[in-house]
């Protein structure tokens, strides 16, 4: 196969990067004409005290015939890779600190190059993270890469977010590209020595308090009862962490430590095995060994992740594991291989194999990345955070495109923006971190969504500066935020800064995309024009819960600190909660519950609110909600708002009571919901679907019909699709 000098750099960093990316370098070199070059850090290394893995390094150039290249920066790094093209490989990368060499290379790679990056742990940040990693890194963890490559599908990879999956390709542990040499034992070879790893260095064994000490007088104490039998015990350091040997810990005379590369260990030698939580443990398990997980006697750790192996904390567990692995291993084999299936991790060595090497043969071919032409189209999100609204209206009817390859999203938050500029903001700072970002991704269009942030206007002038069409999507009046909807609400959007924010964007789009007409009209009047459209509806839905005709047992609100909407209706809700004592009512949201409610104990419940968004309509759904109400006072803010609870209160099966002359007159009509005029008329309505199933079941089969119709993923897909042509066509007439 001729690349025609196509080329593949890998960069190391990291200790346990050896170890991710030793075959893949193997495979590159046996299998592609690539020429190899490995990117090695001057904090590699610095990390590399005991001279290992330099010497790893060595032996990986002269056997895959790669050049060496030390790298002081991501300039250096620019400066090797400039002009050649083909793939360039992380074993760990992501926007945390502890990945920022790789990171940073990324933002600042050549364009020829397909950006790649894998995943190097089990529970790994950014794919499936531990409770201790999510406290200490928070779950917003976005990736450089034009390519990531899982361990397990999309479905098992809880902490992927949602701009990130449109990256994802399936490869399996690179740890396990076959090349005839390695096979998964079915079981272990008979021998009484064990393997004991410490993964010390870990976030999660400083969770609550110190847990090494812990960690290790059990080991001690299992040695030595382990010396009293005869036996020996292996002792394993994390690669990067070394927490054995950087502490100079003197082991008892029976321990031999084992610190070799895991490429070049044979685990089906040991007994049994034993860890605390890592991924080593998934090592062992595909070994065919008997394997244990070690917990803190009071569960501080979080360990649910290897839930179905056997657990261990006291010694007298260490022990007696130890003597079941040793004289009856089979009994542990089949509850592992069911553990195994359950973690979702592809396992098949030659198919593992073949989609390494097909993804790096597609990326040299020019077939996933052609400076010259993108297949795909980039879409750049700006937002407060990651919000309902940005759900709704974008991630929602966009998916099956990010799914097909057609489009590739990211995300930037008010979040993300603030952590860069630091806690004494520097604007500089926040600068120069959007600007790599907008560089690495380099999108087609930006969506501002109700981004009220810092630095809109240098962001306007820098995508401006790169021609890239700018919508701003917004479905409410920020710039006149009232304090009926809370007191903290009304102070933090009426900031000068956040509506200032809001003025640059609303002049400064090529395209505002208001969620309502009356929102479009409320703009216009304030003297914003030209660059002014609404869509036709604001979300979509599936029908979550079909129509069923039942007695009715359960009415509800959903709410997030509207608590004057809900006022308009609770007198006559408070009548109807008195007059039919066999139905209950359910408040869905973060408002307050009224205290008029009180003398129904629990008849009331209220349910907190449930993120993200997909999990909230799942939990929605299985409430099983009769009715729903949907008051609104009629104010200023109020009359441009969208009908977002009529959409989903009809797809999870409940018929609508709302609030008429506002956002639900359309939606309601033709017998798909009742109307209500001000404060009266809610008793009669309630009393008259509970009193009747089969004009309530009626009353949601034609709203249900009317979702199918009017407000299809497929027609707010194609509004969006619609948007994105005009704001690129306002930005080629500007320009």
């Amino acid at each position: 196969m001729n690349y025609d000098e196509c080329h593949a750099f890998l960069i190391f960093d990291l200790l346990q990067d050896v170890n991710i990316l030793w075959r893949v370098a193997q495979l590159i070199a046996r299998e592609t004409d690539c020429k190899i070059g490995l990117l090695v850090s001057d904090k590699f290394v610095d990390r590399d005290a005991s001279l290992i893995w330099g010497g790893e390094l060595a032996e990986l150039a002269a056997a895959t015939g790669a050049e060496i290249h030390r790298i002081d920066s991501e300039f250096a790094a620019y400066s090797i890779c400039q002009g050649k093209r083909g793939v360039i490989i992380a074993g760990s990368e992501s926007d945390l600190n502890a990945h920022s060499t790789s990171h940073n290379i990324f933002r600042s790679a050549p364009i020829s190059l397909v950006r790649i990056t894998l995943q190097h742990g089990y529970e790994c940040v950014g794919f499936l993270q531990n409770r201790e990693q999510s406290m200490a890194h928070g779950e917003d963890i976005r990736f450089a890469a034009d390519i990531v490559c899982s361990w397990m599908g999309e479905e098992c990879l809880r902490h992927l977010r949602p701009s990130e999956r449109s990256k994802l390709f399936v490869s399996g542990p690179s740890t396990l590209i076959d090349f005839g040499d390695t096979a998964i034992s079915a079981v272990s070879q008979t021998g009484q020595t064990g393997l004991v790893c410490e993964n010390l260095h870990s976030v999660r064994m400083n969770a609550a308090g110190d847990l090494k000490p812990l960690y290790m007088d059990t080991f001690f104490g299992f040695a030595t009862v382990m010396d009293r039998m005869g036996r020996s015990v292996a002792m394993r350091p994390h690669p990067g962490g070394q927490y054995v040997v950087r502490n100079n810990i003197e082991l008892p005379k029976n321990v031999v430590l084992n610190n070799s590369p895991m490429y070049k260990v044979d685990l089906s030698q040991y007994a049994y095995g034993i860890s605390a939580p890592s991924s080593v443990l998934i090592d062992m398990v595909l070994a065919g060994i008997p394997t244990a997980v070690w917990h803190d006697g009071a569960s501080v750790i979080d360990a649910s992740s290897y839930e179905g192996l056997t657990r261990i904390s006291t010694l007298d567990e260490w022990v007696e594991f130890a003597n079941r692995a040793i004289s009856d291993p089979g009994q542990f084999i089949e509850s592992q291989q069911r553990f195994l299936k359950k973690t979702g991790i592809l396992t098949d060595r030659a198919e593992i194999h073949r989609r390494f090497l097909g993804l790096i043969t597609a990326a040299c071919n020019d077939q996933l990345h052609d400076p010259g032409k993108r297949l795909e189209s980039r879409v750049l999100y700006i937002a407060n955070a990651e919000l309902p609204t940005l759900q709704l209206g974008f991630f929602k009817p966009l998916q099956p495109l990010v799914d097909g390859g057609e489009i590739a999203c990211q995300l930037i938050t008010e979040a993300e923006i603030r952590r860069q500029m630091g806690k004494v903001p520097d604007e500089a700072k926040g600068k120069s971190w959007l600007e790599g970002q907008i560089n690495s991704f380099r999108p087609d269009i930006a969506v501002f969504c109700r981004y009220s942030g810092p630095l809109s206007d240098w962001m306007i002038y820098k995508l401006r500066a790169h021609d890239v069409p700018i919508i701003f999507h917004i479905d409410d009046d920020l710039l006149h935020v009232p304090r009926e909807i809370g007191e903290a609400k009304f102070r933090e959007h009426n900031r000068p800064e956040r509506r200032g924010a809001i003025t640059n964007l609303l002049n400064g789009a090529d395209l505002v995309y208001c969620s309502t007409l009356p929102l479009m009209k409320r703009f216009n009047e304030l003297g914003f024009k030209g660059n002014l459209k609404s869509g036709d509806i604001y979300c979509s839905a599936t029908i979550l819960a079909p129509a069923v005709e039942r007695v009715v047992r359960k009415v509800g609100y959903m709410g997030f600190d509207h608590a004057h909407d809900l006022e308009l209706a609770l007198p006559q809700l408070v009548r109807f909660l008195r007059e039919r004592p066999d139905i209950n009512f359910e408040l869905f949201g973060s408002i307050p519950k009224p205290a008029a409610l009180d003398e129904f104990g629990e008849r009331v419940t209220v349910i907190p609110p449930v993120r993200p968004y997909s999990s909230f309509l799942d939990h929605f759904a299985g409430l099983e909600w009769d009715i729903g109400i949907c008051p609104l006072a009629a104010t200023e803010f109020n009359v441009v708002k969208a009908n977002t609870k009529w959409v989903e209160y009809s797809s999870v099966g409940a018929a609508v009571v709302a609030t008429a002359n506002m956002a639900y007159d359309d939606c309601c009509s033709d017998g798909s919901g009742v109307l209500i005029e001000g404060e009266n008329g809610w008793l009669e309505a309630l009393h008259r679907l509970s009193a009747d199933p089969k004009l309530r079941y009626r009353m949601v089969c034609n709203a249900q019909e009317k979702l199918r119709n009017q407000y299809s993923v497929e027609r707010l897909q194609n509004q969006v699709l619609t948007m994105f042509d005009l704001a690129q066509k306002k930005r080629k007439t500007a320009a």
